[in-house]
């Protein structure tokens, strides 16, 4: 089954009309339409909305794998009693590096340490860009941890770069049959950038662990 048809399943089980459907999103009808008939691909945007808007499992709406809505895994509230406080760095992008500005923290985060699934010392940075949509949106605080394995070891992990110019988040890949490693962003807009992880043009700073996104802020 193709996004499309996942699309049209979604809005038949949420028991809506092409028109309310469209309203809910705030899309046309005829973009509804067009993504259900698989004649005009769906954007990051639409996507995102669709998930924040009916709690879907975004993995599920883009490769069908996985339970079409999120669950909710319970967690022990002893947990908060054991909290890290972590200073924002500086920003991140998602999208063209930023400049690194790191003499003072962009401000401060506390999370439970059992959230964390990968060892101290650790890198907060606040995202910027869309280069990483839908899974990681401009706003979002990302906590990457700078104990890692070998890059040959880390295909398909997100992962924090230093560049001449800055930083940037990105999807590391590996191509093993054209022997090349590229720095993939998410969101197709947006160009992959080749990697050597012999050079000094980028050198990788932190493997992502964990996104925070807040809500009803403005």
């Amino acid at each position: 089954m193709c996004i499309s048809k996942r699309i049209k399943q979604l809005r038949i089980e949420k028991k809506l009309s092409q028109v309310q459907f469209s309203k809910q999103l705030e899309v046309s009808q005829a973009s509804v339409s067009q993504y259900e008939n698989g004649t005009r691909n769906p954007d990051t945007t639409f996507l995102t909305k669709v998930c924040e808007r009916f709690y879907i499992n975004l993995n599920w709406l883009l490769t069908g794998t996985g339970s079409m809505f999120q669950e909710l895994i319970p967690v022990d509230a002893g947990i908060l009693e054991d909290t890290i406080r972590l200073p924002i760095s500086a920003e991140i992008a998602a999208g063209e590096p930023c400049e690194v500005y790191l003499d003072e923290p962009l401000g401060w985060v506390n999370i439970p340490r059992a959230l964390l699934a990968f060892p101290p010392p650790y890198l907060v940075f606040r995202v910027t860009g869309r280069s990483m949509e839908p899974h990681i949106l401009h706003g979002d605080i990302v906590i990457c941890s700078q104990t890692y394995p070998a890059p040959h070891e880390l295909s398909g992990k997100i992962m924090a770069f230093r560049t001449h110019e800055g930083i940037t988040l990105k999807k590391l890949m590996l191509d093993d049959k054209n022997r090349v490693t590229w720095l993939m962003p998410i969101n197709h807009e947006f160009n992959p950038m080749p990697y050597d992880e012999d050079g000094e043009e980028l050198v990788m700073i932190g493997l992502l662990d964990i996104a925070i996104r807040s809500f009803n802020r403005e």
